[in-house]
């Protein structure tokens, strides 16, 4: 036994090696958990812009777990801990936690960086050898990310029944399994995303044919794995936008609606293509019943037949605030009650965010009376309880779904009618006055020339966009969230730019509304004050974030590339190598042939030379581009080949063709010859470029042979 700090470390059954490691990384991560405190992993995570730095360390991978309604004095077991990135939520959450984990030096990392949790011991080993001593009573056993590797773990022919039967042997009747994992027909790896455990393209959708030792599910499979393992009593979860760094839980009773899932865009592991709009077939996929078969992962909960204890509250939605400071970092959740009714309520993430819960509920009380008088928008009614606000749950439909619906139906008309009165609606909801800068208002939206003629509201919720705007059934108008309301004068026309932009360029399909009004200008919301509402706008989110780091505000310095499939396969198409021959009878197209070359900008390929050959053309792209140091040499010799190009040769062996037809010549083939090295460098142009240049040189060229020309007179 071992402790570090207050952690016990037992490596009764540890081998004296780790059979697994990640390599250097890991000891890396090691030092920066000795040397910096959770609270500063953010700020660590984006210094180090590091995959395997985020994956282990990051505090958004704690969601798949800090949302679940554990029994209290829960005692856990997890199997698979690593480096805990979910250790840190089942410590808070329980009263004992037991890990297991084979690396020692990832068991390290746990133990350094929770090494004041008081109910937390680790064992070092192989599960197999491990569970020899485990008790049987744990009220919860978790795999996170761990089942899929249980033909490594298990091996024998039903590797996964034999490790699903042999967790929930330590699992107390009534118990619960719960298990995260990717869907192996998740929408991502169709649209373009590589396979998360082996990094190659479809290898799950064509049911692992490559891959031994790790495969992932669909949902009907889980399901027979299950059943067949005697559980019938399981839920399914639905983390978007999986299991990993999750930002919503979704339940069977509380599906996504259209529109929500818009966020897809997130690999930070590898390079992938975008063979879809994620988005748009979501929403069609969600329109035909059809996500739990197509979510990215799922977070599974098997009970163990037997009497449950009674946990603390059903959830069947949670939320998470992303990128804030953690003052304002909030869960909101959805929770079913035994009548089967829902409630809504917001929590904070940490202590420091009850002040901001508070804010809240005294928004609610402000709102409803500032906006009493005239009735026009009515305040989702709020009540503090138990360091929580609880929120009426309403049924309804939201003014973005209306408008979505509208024009997914063509009735663009009708939807900017609907924006018109929705406008009108926020600007008659609460009296205005002249607008005065406070101190309050430069601590959030800073220091910015507004005019004193500017029309204000004293009690101002920022946040009245069309997706907190809920139609109810008796044609009301409800806001469900105002979070963020400010009691200091805020201009009405930031209220409404903010609904108007987070609107029209929330999603494609909102494209046609752009193109055909401009409604900013039909409010009165000119240029000048876009930008400074721009302005007003970023200094309000680094207000939000006072300094902290998200995974998703990382992805524009730390994301791998995104490739989408029609600009790939334009360039790959522009690139292809076509070579014409002439056999005595002139070039056609019948007689040629392409040369496929790898996407760089320094090609090398062969062009072969068939007999009776007597001229030969290279097209070296099919689209306008600059070719650098063009060599072609006789295959063998060192010979050069003899040529020239329809290019403009701006220097020596620098060539520039401005049209989609760029050739390169062979006039001259020896009798013998069957093959010629190429090689150059090459630069893409689109044809403005092309011409923009070609342009310059002729100018260039005319005004010299002007100045010769007035020289010699």
């Amino acid at each position: 036994m071992e402790k570090i700090g207050n952690v016990i470390l037992d490596a009764t059954y540890y081998p004296g090696e780790d059979l697994y490691s990640d390599g250097a990384v890991e000891d890396h991560i090691l030092e920066l958990v000795k040397t910096y405190s959770q609270e500063e992993y953010p700020q660590v995570i984006a210094r180090e812009q590091d995959w395997a730095v985020m994956y282990h360390l990051a505090h958004e991978r704690e969601n798949i777990l800090s949302w679940y309604p554990f029994v209290p004095g829960a005692k856990v077991l997890e199997v698979g801990s690593g480096c805990g990135a979910v250790t840190g939520a089942v410590s808070a959450l329980a009263s004992s936690v037991t890990c297991i984990d084979l690396s020692r030096k990832r068991s390290m990392v746990n133990a350094v960086r929770h090494k004041e949790s008081h109910n937390l011991k680790i064992c070092l080993g192989n599960y197999q050898d491990v569970e020899k001593d485990l008790e049987c009573d744990f009220d919860y056993a978790t795999l996170i990310g761990v089942f899929e590797y249980g033909k490594g773990y298990i091996g024998g022919v039903q590797p996964y029944h034999g490790f699903l039967t042999g967790v929930m042997r330590h699992v107390r009747p009534g118990g619960k399994l719960l298990i995260a994992i990717e869907n192996q027909f998740g929408l991502k790896y169709w649209a373009g995303c590589r396979e998360d455990h082996v990094g190659t393209y479809f290898e799950g959708l064509e049911g692992y044919q490559n891959t031994s030792g790790v495969r992932t599910f669909s949902r009907p499979e889980l399901i027979r794995i299950i059943e067949s393992c005697g559980y019938t009593d399981y839920k399914f979860y639905y983390p978007y936008p999986d299991y990993k760094f999750p930002r919503v839980i979704y339940s069977d009773e509380y599906l996504p609606r259209t529109g929500e899932l818009n966020q897809n865009i997130c690999n930070f592991d590898r390079d992938r293509l975008v063979l879809m709009d994620e988005g748009k077939v979501y929403d069609q996929i969600l329109k035909n019943e059809l996500f739990s078969l197509y979510s990215n992962s799922f977070f599974v909960e098997i009970t163990k037949p037997g009497e449950e204890k009674k946990q603390s509250e059903h959830v069947i939605y949670t939320k998470y605030s992303s990128g804030r400071a953690p003052q304002f970092s909030i869960q909101t959740r959805i929770v079913r009650g035994a009548d089967g009714k829902n409630s809504l309520y917001k929590k904070a993430e940490y202590q420091k965010g009850q002040a901001h819960i508070r804010h809240i509920a005294e928004a609610g009380k402000r709102l409803s009376d500032f906006w009493k008088e005239k009735d026009v928008l009515k305040v989702n009614q709020c009540a503090l309880e138990n360091e929580r606000v609880m929120l009426e749950y309403l049924e309804g439909v939201t003014l973005e779904e209306e408008l979505d619906k509208l024009l997914e139906q063509g009735e663009i008309a009708q939807a900017a009618k609907r924006i018109r009165n929705a406008v009108q609606m926020i600007q008659e909801s609460a009296p205005t006055e002249t607008f005065q800068m406070t101190s309050e208002f430069e601590q959030v939206f800073g220091w910015l020339a507004i005019s004193s003629y500017e029309q204000a509201v004293s009690v101002a919720d920022v946040d009245l966009i069309f997706s907190n705007l809920l139609h109810t059934r008796d044609d009301s108008w409800h806001v469900l969230d105002y979070e963020w309301t400010f009691f200091f004068p805020v201009p009405l026309n930031f209220i409404l730019f903010r609904a108007l932009h987070y609107y029209l360029e929330g999603a494609s399909l909102r494209k046609s509304l752009k193109e055909q009004f401009d409604f900013y200008e039909e409010f009165g919301i000119g240029k000048d004050q876009q930008n400074l509402y721009e302005q007003m706008e970023r200094n309000f989110q680094n207000y939000i974030a006072a300094g902290s780091v998200s995974p998703g505000s990382l992805y524009h310095s730390m994301g791998k590339k995104a490739f989408p499939i029609g600009e790939l396969l334009s360039q790959v198409q522009k690139r292809r190598v076509q070579v014409y021959l002439d056999r005595g009878e002139g070039f056609s197209e019948e007689q040629s042939y392409f040369i496929e070359t790898d996407f760089e900008e320094c090609p090398r390929y062969t062009v072969s030379v068939p007999p009776k050959t007597v001229g030969l053309w290279v097209d070296p792209a099919l689209s306008p581009c600059i070719l650098k140091d063009v060599r072609l040499c006789w295959h063998g010799e060192d010979t050069p080949v003899k040529f020239h190009t329809t290019g403009f040769e701006m220097e020596k062996n620098c060539f520039l063709f401005d049209n989609s037809d760029p050739k390169i010549i062979i006039e001259e083939i020896p009798q013998n010859a069957s093959q010629i090295d190429v090689s150059y460098q090459i630069s893409i142009l689109e044809e403005e470029t092309a011409s923009l240049l070609m342009d310059k040189i002729n100018t260039r060229g005319r005004m010299k042979k002007k100045i010769r020309g007035l020289v010699k007179g």
